[in-house]
């Protein structure tokens, strides 16, 4: 398992959102999104939706499996796009 606190680049969009699901769905790593209480699923689009994410939101990104580094990275790089 691996793990990083990123901040949102920038306000999160339905099409952002749908976009950073479509990312996570091709890793076989769960990937899981953390702020304040809340924890979701990475590959939920309701899940995503729900978090409202905002630019300069704190999250920390979770992943386990086999390619958790390179869901890590990928995960981490799509949530601080600007």
């Amino acid at each position: 398992m691996v793990f990083k606190e990123t901040r949102v680049g920038k306000e999160f969009t339905n099409i952002d959102a749908q976009r950073l699901v479509g990312r996570c769905m091709r890793f076989d790593s769960e990937i899981t999104l953390e702020m304040g209480t809340k924890k979701i699923n990475a590959k939920s689009l309701m899940g995503i939706v729900s978090m409202a994410l905002k630019r300069g939101d704190a999250v920390t990104v979770i992943a386990k499996g086999d390619d958790q580094e390179e869901a890590l990275d990928v995960t981490v790089k799509q949530l601080g796009a600007r």
